[in-house]
């Protein structure tokens, strides 16, 4: 039996989508509202705030480089303001205060290609870390094609450069003072 209702019916919300991402600092603060209330604890200290700006970077695959930005380069995905449907995902990442949003490449997605399209990087992220020699190692052994060598600047940062899977080039670093300022270890 259809009826003038069926259209209404068939029109689930976990099928409409936004145009535009939803604002994940509006969904880290929900996200603590709500375990506050479930927990009885306070979830204000909680909060994580996003910087001014962040890059949006494409991928034909973006479910892998999920998989591979926190595999090789250690960034946390910010699962709460994660988006999934038919046509791809949007993630946030973190790394130490820094954020990247990742999704679909295309020109039905603002235009946004990835490096694999382009023939050539497309961008360049760069990235203070901690412990830069361990990162590096954790990188290498990760499969991120290292295209600049771990190496001292004469500004003072300690720094290389890699390739993600799909040729984005990111660039680590960690000021040699805090380096020099870290207890030896054994």
């Amino acid at each position: 039996m259809t009826d003038d209702l069926e259209p209404l019916r068939r029109s689930r919300p976990d099928r409409l989508l936004p145009d535009d991402p939803p604002d994940p600092e509006i969904l880290v603060r929900e996200k603590a509202r709500l375990m506050s209330a479930i927990t009885g604890r306070d979830g204000a200290g909680e909060h994580r705030r996003s910087p001014s700006i962040y890059p949006r970077l494409a991928y034909r695959d973006e479910v892998a480089a999920l998989d591979f930005l926190t595999r090789a380069f250690g960034l946390v995905e910010r699962r709460e303001s994660r988006m999934e449907h038919p046509e791809g995902m949007l993630a946030w990442l973190e790394i130490g205060d820094g954020v990247v949003m990742i999704g679909r490449a295309g020109e039905e997605r603002h235009g946004l290609h990835s490096p694999l399209e382009a023939g050539a990087p497309t961008a360049m992220v760069n990235v203070y870390v901690h412990d830069i020699d361990a990162h590096y190692r954790r990188a290498a052994s990760e499969g991120a094609q290292i295209v600049m060598p771990l190496e001292d600047m004469f500004w003072g940062d300690r720094r290389y450069e890699a390739l993600d899977l799909e040729g984005h080039r990111w660039h680590f670093a960690e000021r040699v003072s805090e380096i020099r300022a870290r207890p030896p270890t054994r």
